[in-house]
């Protein structure tokens, strides 16, 4: 598998704001071998237009959303997605209520279930695990996702704090050969935004623990999204934080094979 990340910022980020050949983070999102999009947030279009490939998305039949928060989930995003195509989306019933509502039409909805997973029609298994963010919806169920094709798989794992102890499980068991973490908070010590979002100290806690109890593969490679404008110095300097680590900040742009 290839992943091409459309973007790695977190919400503070403001395209209204972008400066011509300075560097930019949009909003999270990724794109699984050009056929699956994980949260299409509403930057998704401008990476494509931006990067000269207006093409980028035509291939994309399935879309797989972690929560409704708005720098992950636009409705006009999934409706230019669908159009003139068959397009299934893949998302938490209280997502799906509220694309409908927002009068999304002649898409498949296919509800999320934690840990239960679901095949799409291009032989992509997303299996949905709980994350540790709060919802907008109610009864929404926030989740991270392990994407698996063939023996190989990620874990994708935007918007959260703590791993939840059940969604470990499922990363032990699963096993994946690369890990994203989100990244949002860099150093921030008494930030509260800590029970819902991961900063560096904690990145390197789970890491420690992932790799003493043998959780994702044992060669697997590990990677940050979701950086906050504000919350972080320049992308060298977070490259240098991460590097003891052995994790890669990505930024828009980036592609890495599963």
């Amino acid at each position: 598998m290839e992943l091409l990340f459309l973007g790695t910022g977190a919400a503070d980020w403001n395209i209204g704001r972008r400066v011509e050949g300075e560097f930019f983070r949009r909003f999270s999102s990724a794109l699984v071998d050009g056929t699956l999009l994980i949260d299409p947030g509403p930057h998704v279009f401008d990476f494509a237009e931006k990067n000269g490939m207006p093409g980028l998305f035509d291939s994309v039949r399935s879309v797989a959303v972690t929560h409704s928060h708005a720098d992950h989930l636009n409705a006009e995003s999934v409706m230019r997605l669908a159009k003139g195509k068959d397009l299934t989306v893949y998302c938490d019933p209280a997502v799906e209520r509220k694309l409908a509502d927002s009068g999304v039409q002649n898409v498949k909805f296919v509800p999320l279930t934690p840990f239960e997973s679901v095949m799409t029609p291009q032989g992509y298994e997303i299996i949905p695990c709980r994350s540790n963010h709060g919802p907008y919806l109610d009864g929404e169920n926030t989740l991270n996702f392990i994407i698996r094709q063939g023996k190989r798989s990620f874990f994708y794992g935007l918007d959260s704090g703590w791993i939840m102890y059940d969604t470990w499980l499922r990363i032990k068991k699963e096993r994946p050969n690369a890990v994203i973490f989100e990244c949002t908070l860099g150093f921030c010590p008494g930030d509260d935004r800590m029970f819902g979002h991961t900063g560096i100290p904690m990145i390197e806690i789970m890491l420690e623990t992932m790799r003493a109890q043998h959780g994702p593969a044992d060669d697997a490679a590990y990677y940050t999204s979701h950086m906050a404008r504000t919350l972080h110095g320049t992308h060298e300097e977070l490259t240098r934080q991460l590097a003891h680590l052995g994790v890669t900040p990505a930024y828009d742009g980036m592609k890495i094979k599963i």
